[in-house]
């Protein structure tokens, strides 16, 4: 008998069967599947959580994990602590301009601090809903960058300068830019600089509050709504949970970090 007679006859034989017996089950083509099966939610794959390259400190990535953490976004890090490590990560290109921070996320490396920001705060819905609010938060977001990079090179100074340096942070910070947001928060009298809705420039300013005031604690005196919005803006929950101990923020550089920093880089 021909195997093709053969299968036919089989075919054949449980058609009838199934005539004769209602109740048995329907043939289904392997490759079938029913519209319930269809409709099946498919179970959807875990996406990876962001990772950073940077040393064990705040320096250029402390903004990144304030941003991630306000987002509530989980993420790990891999701490710089040897030459060997940054060495390879230029060696395989994966820092464009031979520098960190390096940020692994989307299935892309991110380098250059601001670009990685913006980056962040577009994707998850920190970046206002217009060209307009836009630009005001990038302006806002640059002016505390800049009060807190001086902050993060004071590190680095001779003891006397860095004395100096500070100083003059603090005193920026009343005279430049903490009187501008207190202003902007009087004019237009709502509880968020941009569009009365939370945003990258909300975490930066207080960012750069919390860091002026471990200088000075007295800063915030004569900026009455700047308070208001210090303690509004770290009562909400993603920020409440990271500015509790045991967190992934950072502590003010220490001489461990500055040391760990110099190896690195070479400097």
């Amino acid at each position: 008998m021909l195997i093709g007679q053969s299968l036919e006859g089989v075919e054949l034989s449980i058609t009838k069967e199934r005539v004769i017996n209602p109740h048995l089950i329907p043939l289904k083509h392997p490759r079938e599947e029913s519209q319930e099966e269809i409709r099946k939610p498919k179970p959807a794959l875990m996406a990876a959580k962001p990772k950073l390259w940077y040393f064990h400190g705040r320096g250029r990535m402390e903004s990144i994990r304030w941003l991630l953490a306000a987002a509530g976004v989980e993420f790990e890090e891999e701490f710089l602590e040897t030459r060997e490590q940054y060495e390879k990560l230029q060696k395989d290109g994966r820092l464009l301009f031979g520098q960190v921070p390096l940020v692994e996320i989307d299935g892309m490396e991110l380098t250059q601090t601001r670009a990685i920001l913006s980056y962040l705060a577009a994707k998850y819905n920190l970046h206002g809903k217009d060209p307009k609010e836009t630009v005001r938060i990038d302006m806002y977001a640059d002016g505390t960058l800049d009060l807190m990079l001086m902050v993060a090179l004071a590190a680095f100074k001779p003891p006397e300068e860095k004395e100096e340096s500070l100083a003059l942070v603090v005193k920026k910070a009343k005279t430049r830019y903490f009187p501008v947001f207190e202003k902007i928060l009087k004019d237009h009298g709502e509880d968020f600089l941009v569009g009365n809705k939370f945003s990258w420039a909300d975490i930066q300013l207080l960012e750069a509050i919390l860091m002026v005031e471990e200088l000075d604690g007295s800063v915030l005196c004569d900026f009455p709504l700047l308070k208001e919005f210090k303690t509004r803006i770290s009562n909400i929950p993603t920020i409440k949970k990271f500015l509790q101990p045991g967190s992934q923020r950072k502590p003010p550089p220490d001489s461990h970090y500055v040391e760990a920093v110099r190896n690195v880089l070479q400097l």
